[in-house]
């Protein structure tokens, strides 16, 4: 079980530290579009952190459990809206500045430690998510952007809700650790969402040079 659990999140780092080694690579997007690249990098950073501390404390030692736990939680709130947000922004061709970036991020802190503490996280975590799948998978389907980002972006929250909606982390499935299924079904949808939003912001409008207002 042990092994099982820290192969799942080898699996989990390696494809979020996929997106950010995609992502990184800001300097061939658009200005408008590389502060929204630097927001997801940073969302998938964290679940590579997260991720790598697990497969640490599951394959290696447990001294990694409090790390693990800091950088899961941490990534579990903070990482669906840093991308979702950002995937939003590059299907509308749009931007946002750094500070109100800081703000989106000061508020979904405050709502979680106000759902933290009337017990009610896990669905906190649960709406964001929903929320965010509908407004990704409306823009898609209305964005002018290429028929393969399209595709890519749209298979990514499929794969994502599936596995946090669906699948879960309690218990087994079919005599799989439902844990282990949902990474590695968050791990794909890394991959393609990633992947996605690299052609998506590579392939830019000329005409936006500059950060929107």
């Amino acid at each position: 079980m042990m092994s099982s659990l820290a192969i799942s999140d080898a699996v989990l780092a390696f494809a979020s530290a996929f997106g950010v080694f995609l992502l990184a690579q800001r300097k061939s997007f658009a200005k408008i579009h590389r502060q929204t690249a630097t927001c997801a990098m940073l969302g998938f950073l964290l679940m590579a952190l997260g991720a790598t501390a697990g497969s640490l404390r599951y394959g290696f030692s447990p001294i990694w459990i409090g790390l693990h736990e800091m950088l899961t939680n941490v990534a579990l709130f903070m990482s669906p809206p840093l991308v979702g947000i950002a995937v939003c922004l590059g299907l509308t061709t749009r931007s946002l500045s750094g500070p109100v970036w800081g703000r989106i991020i000061i508020a979904v802190c405050l709502v979680y430690e106000v759902s933290r503490w009337n017990g009610v996280e896990l669905i906190y975590r649960d709406i964001q998510i929903a929320l965010l799948a509908v407004a990704i998978l409306f823009l898609a389907l209305k964005s002018p952007v290429e028929t393969g980002c399209r595709l890519l972006i749209i298979s990514s929250v499929i794969s994502i809700f599936t596995g946090v909606m669906i699948i879960g982390t309690n218990g087994t499935l079919a005599g799989y650790l439902r844990l282990d299924l949902f990474r590695y079904l968050i791990g794909l949808g890394n991959l393609l969402m990633s992947s996605g939003m690299y052609l998506m912001l590579k392939n830019s409008y000329p005409k936006f040079d500059s950060p929107n207002p």
